[in-house]
């Protein structure tokens, strides 16, 4: 019993409507008082107080997967080609209509050398995307990551990372056209790019792939801009991690490059990339999209 409170022996029952109200009121306020104090610990260290701080709801996630029969299974330029490569994500509820993807790459390069790493991007409503976090470094460069990218408006603006910024290494790249990456391979961004062009099977959309690449000590970072026709082919069906998608078609033409062929889903999710090869089946290899489970439509 609190000590304040003093009931005479005479007293053969206690106020039981008096006690309630006062074990209310004290309840009321502690919990006032742990209040005041969260808002004074926020006000001091400079942060904005949340009411709730509640985790992104994650409504997707999945699996793509490259196979390749050519080459010995490599994807991927002269002096970067990728083996085994995986790359696993999680879909989740963003701000205003945004979605948050993280994830982890996955491949060899060169053969029997391993690599796995996490990364982190933002993709707008129409899963177009933002801009991407790898936490990986350089080839040429020791002290160096996270890599960034920010898909701006009429610029591709990257940054080596690292822990000095003096010597930070910044790629922008100027772009006029609708435009995604080519290289290093971002399943995401092929499928943002074809959100950004109007569907119209008699005439193809002028569009810009930037392949960004590490030639060497004395120029680890090059970007080189490739401009090409994106041609909507139509609507086909197409199956991809175990179900049949209603799949919108492209095909893709960029100079010292194979012809590309991508599906997207009606939401914008990418299905499969492919590019030529010589051999007849060369359609059912590439990027594909192995594994997916979500809660929404996509």
């Amino acid at each position: 019993m609190i000590p304040a409170l003093q009931y005479s022996r005479a007293m053969r029952a206690p106020n039981v409507a008096f006690m309630n109200s006062f074990r209310t009121f004290t309840a009321i306020s502690r919990f006032a008082f742990c209040l005041a104090g969260i808002a004074s610990a926020q006000w001091l260290s400079g942060r904005p107080w949340r009411a709730q701080e509640s985790p992104r709801a994650k409504i997707a996630q999945g699996e793509y997967v490259i196979h390749e029969k050519e080459s010995g299974g490599a994807f991927g330029p002269f002096g970067e080609e990728m083996y085994n490569f995986h790359e696993s994500f999680t879909l989740s509820e963003g701000e205003k209509g945004r979605y948050e993807v993280e994830g982890v790459r996955s491949f060899e390069s060169p053969r029997d050398a391993p690599h796995s790493d996490r990364f982190t991007a933002e993709l707008d409503r129409d899963l177009a995307v933002i801009r991407v976090t790898e936490f990986a470094k350089l080839r040429w460069v020791e002290d160096s990551g996270p890599l960034s990218c920010e898909f701006l408006a009429a610029e591709l603006d990257c940054s080596s990372g690292g822990s000095n910024p003096k010597r930070e290494i910044k790629v922008r790249t100027p772009l006029d056209k609708p435009y995604g990456l080519l290289w290093p391979l971002s399943p995401f961004s092929f499928g943002g790019v074809v959100r950004q062009v109007e569907r119209d099977a008699s005439k193809a959309a002028p569009i810009e792939m930037v392949r960004i690449e590490q030639p060497g000590m004395t120029n680890p970072v090059q970007a080189t801009v490739l401009q090409g026709p994106l041609q909507y082919l139509g609507d086909t069906d197409f199956e991809a991690a175990g179900r049949k998608w209603r799949a919108h078609e492209f095909s893709l033409k960029v100079p010292a490059n194979p012809e590309y062929l991508i599906w997207a889903s009606s939401k914008g999710l990418l299905l499969a990339l492919a590019f030529e090869h010589e051999h007849p089946d060369w359609k059912s290899e590439g990027l594909r999209l192995e594994r997916f489970e979500s809660s929404r439509e996509f």
